[in-house]
This record gives structure tokens, sequence and C-alpha cells, in this order.
């Protein structure tokens, strides 16, 4: 019986100390990206790294290896996830479930943040301190994002056992020292996954060699490597950009919106906030091919059928599309309060109804 409890033992020592150097490895690959992530939409980096750890059994799992999906994000409907999108099927809480399919890990780690920034019921989570995981990994369980109930404590375990929380009190250059020296990494791999391409170049002869983003201002710059060569110091810069949730806003009708910036088109606002085309277009009763102005609302909710306010007084350059969306209210409700046919326009100084119909 004492052998047997003694191979037992040792048995569960060696699956223990495997398992263990599967996550060590996972930290190891992964820790750049969830610190990066952290740096723009605020998420710690010891809770996205736990949930990588607990959702892929460190690296392991069939999600990750044939789907890059590392925090078991499901495919979450048509418009969350476009049918043309890349899926696989794996059994979950129930059998055949579809889960979201990714080109890379990195693709997964952003849907990840986004996935918890740019949603309504995880918004409580941006409250609490960006250093206290034990309230994050209570406060996931808390939104829904997993159904065990021992969520939180397995997050934290992790966390706790290999000190991912000294992850989150760094930014991304700090890194790879931080795990050299929380696990005496010496992995070449880990250099070349910092390695960044320049996007553009400035060269100043016997002087510092800057290299910039492009449209980033010298506040957004992050310097990610520092490399000296006879009489030159190059430094290598990347554009950090803000966390685009920090844009949306709430409409005084209850509407979540955005204010278009320059450049920016209905694709390129459906790529970064997770939203299909179509319903971003729906939702501000314009046609797929529009092109957006600078400083034009875009809603990410339907218009309402009455306004906030009571009435407006049309000013020059009002239409009743833009007074529409000024007061997010459905232009074809604007045309019946006011008795006025369809495509017509106001004239400055008139009053437009909001809520009621004018008085025949």
């Amino acid at each position: 019986m004492k052998k047997l409890l003694y191979v037992f033992g040792l048995l569960t020592f060696i699956v223990s100390k495997a398992q263990e150097s599967k996550d060590i490895t996972y930290i190891r690959t992964h820790a750049i990206l969830a610190v990066q992530e952290m740096e723009m939409y605020k998420i710690p980096a010891s809770i996205t790294l736990a949930q990588g750890l607990l959702e892929t059994g460190g690296g392991q799992s069939r999600l990750a290896d044939q789907a890059n999906n590392h925090f078991g994000i499901k495919c979450k409907g048509p418009e969350e996830w476009p049918l043309d999108k890349p899926r696989v099927y794996h059994d979950d809480d129930a059998k055949g479930e579809c889960f979201r399919k990714y080109n890379s890990t990195e693709e997964s780690y952003r849907d990840h943040s986004k996935f918890l920034a740019l949603r309504p019921y995880y918004k409580s989570l941006f409250t609490l301190n960006p250093t206290d995981y034990k309230a994050w990994a209570n406060g996931l369980k808390r939104a829904g994002y997993a159904t065990d109930p021992k969520y939180p404590s397995k997050l934290i375990s992790r966390i706790e056992k290999y000190n991912l929380d000294q992850f989150d009190n760094i930014d991304s250059k700090e890194v790879y020292a931080k795990l050299y020296t929380l696990y005496n990494n010496q992995d070449d791999i880990l250099l070349a996954n910092n390695a960044k391409k320049p996007l553009e170049t400035k060269k100043h002869h016997k002087k510092d060699e800057v290299l910039v983003a492009k449209n980033s201002t010298i506040e957004e710059l992050t310097p990610t490597k520092e490399t000296i060569t006879e009489n030159t110091k190059t430094i290598v810069y990347e554009a950090r950009p803000q966390n685009p949730s920090l844009r949306i806003k709430r409409h005084k009708n209850n509407i979540p919106y955005i204010v278009a910036q320059a450049g920016e088109t209905i694709s390129s606002i459906s790529k970064t906030y997770n939203i299909v085309p179509s319903a971003i277009a729906n939702y501000n009763e314009i046609e797929m091919g529009t092109k957006l102005r600078d400083g034009q609302i875009v809603f990410f909710g339907n218009k309402k059928s009455k306004g906030s306010d009571y009435s407006y007084k049309v000013q020059p350059g009002d239409d009743m599309y833009s007074i529409s969306q000024k007061f997010g209210v459905k232009v074809s409700k604007l045309y019946k309060y006011n008795r006025m046919d369809s495509g017509t326009q106001p004239k400055v100084g008139q009053r437009i109804n909001l809520k009621t119909k004018v008085r025949a």
C-alpha cells in the first residue's frame, strides 16, 4: 500500500511539474502580448494571462491549437461574429457550440480586449483598481464571462502561483527583464517576438535616428527597441493608440455613439468595434457606401421614435438628417411629427417637433 501511495504521489508530482513547465512556457511566450493589451485597453495583464492559461490548459487546448482561440470566446451570433468569419465547433456548455477562429494568437488577444472593453455588461470592470486582480477575477464571473462557480478562484490561484500580478505594474519595455527575474528566462525566441517593423524613417547624420509610426504624436509614442552603432543611436517607436472604448459616449437620447474622425469609414469603424458594417449603416439610416464626415455622430444602436427635447429651432446648415442625428430621432418620425413630405427640408428658424405631431 505504501508503495502504491508513493508511486501515485510521484506520478502526481511529475504531472504537476509537467503542467507547470507548460504554464511557464505559455507565460514566457505571451506575456508581452498581455502587457501591450493592458497598455491599450487597461485590462490587467495578470488577468489576461491567467485567463489564457486556464482556457487553453497552458496552450494545449484544441481551441488554441486549431483556432488560435485563447479565451474560449464563442461566436455570439452573426451581428457580433459575421457568418463569413472563420469558426470551429466544440463541445462546451452544450454539444457542438460555435467558437471564433483567428488567424493568429495576436488577433485572439486583441479580440479578447475588445470583447471586454466594448460590451456594456463588462463596463463595471473598468471602474476597479487595475492592480486589484482579485476584484477583476470576481467581476468577470459576476458579469457572466464563465459559468464555472470556481472561475475566480482558478484565476487567482494561477496569478499567485506564477506571480502574474507583477506584470500589472510594468510597461512593455520591461517585460523581458521581468520574465528573466521571475523564471530565469533565457529564451532567444522572446527577443524575436519584440522586434517591430518601423513604418517611417527619419535619418540624422551622426545623431539619433528616430523611426516613428505615421499619424502619431510624440505623446502617443512608446520606444520598443534601441540599438547603438558607431556614432549613431537608433530608437524605434511604436504608436500606442487610445483605448477605442473611451471614445464611446452615451447620447442624451440613451444611444451609444462615437464622433467620426477624418478618414474613418463605416468599414474601419466596423473593424475597430466589432460591429457588422450593415448594422452601423442601419443604425445611422445611411447607405453602405456613404462617406462619413469629420465630426459626424455615428450611432451604435437604433435611433429612437421620440427625442429627449420637445422641439428644435432650425439653424443655418441644418437638414432633416442632421437634426435626426443631433437628437437621435428617426428621420421618418421627424417628417411625421412635422407633417412634412419625405425629402423636403426645413427652413432656417423653423421649429421642428421632436416628440409629437404639430397641430393641423
